[in-house]
């Protein structure tokens, strides 16, 4: 199978019948962020072979991406939700070359998906996964909050993250107050992921309270901070780390 020739692709052999072997060969794994453009990668062995059809397909819903074939990008069947957001260039196709350039990706583009190739050599397929991401471009922001009983708390709320990140509350001593926080994440029309963290424990005016927001994409947490001013409902925010002026 060769795989000792390539750690990082996928390979997937097949035979036909009086022909050799055909190997088409993909990442596992590859992620884009929303709104970029990406690149799923399959490469196969030409042989010679200057006219492949290449098919790339959406797994699970049976979605046909984008098809190459004759020497032209064949889009009669194309899923109208990928219209005008593939390519697939005719040039590198002929060189054995199949990879998929997606623009301007979104949500619903997150999945597996499928690389076939047929020509006179043969034929193969091979799959790639494809995570997609999105980091909140807004900001994080802390705000007062009433409960029933009358009672100010403070809850750190963002929006347009997906996948879900993770939202924690500390004290300026570093004491985890995630025990007396109440978190609510839920879905926005889109798809993306609006956050609100409930700090449920009654606020000490000479403590600073923290929030972070971790996500499996960045390197470091977003992270906000309230501080309190005055002694009273005054609040200071920055952006969560050490200040020489406090």
């Amino acid at each position: 199978m060769m795989l000792s020739l390539c750690p990082l692709l996928l390979c997937l052999l097949f035979s036909h019948i009086g022909t050799e072997a055909f190997i088409v060969s993909t990442d596992q794994l590859t992620d884009a962020e929303v709104g970029k453009q990406v690149v799923l990668r399959c490469v196969f062995d030409t042989n010679g072979d200057s006219n492949p059809t290449v098919v790339w397909e959406k797994v699970g819903v049976e979605q046909t991406v984008h098809t190459y074939r004759k020497n032209l990008n064949d889009l009669q069947e194309q899923h109208k939700n990928y219209t005008k957001r593939t390519g697939l260039h005719a040039i590198s196709a002929n060189k054995g070359d199949a990879s998929l350039t997606l623009k301007n990706v979104n949500i619903w583009d997150e999945g597996t998906y499928r690389c076939s190739v047929n020509n006179g050599y043969g034929f193969g397929t091979a799959s790639v996964d494809l995570a997609v991401w999105a980091i909140n471009a807004e900001g994080m922001r802390i705000l007062w909050k009433v409960d029933g009983s009358g009672h100010e708390f403070l809850s750190c709320q963002s929006s347009g993250w997906y996948p879900k990140p993770k939202v924690s509350w500390k004290d300026k001593y570093g004491n985890d107050l995630n025990a007396v926080s109440e978190q609510n994440i839920t879905p926005d029309n889109n798809g993306f992921f609006h956050v609100e963290h409930d700090l449920k424990q009654q606020h000490d005016s000479s403590n600073e309270y923290i929030c972070s927001v971790k996500h499996e994409w960045m390197t470091a947490p977003q992270r906000i901070r309230a501080v309190f001013t005055d002694g009273l409902k005054m609040i200071r925010l920055d952006d969560g780390n050490p200040s020489l002026d406090l």
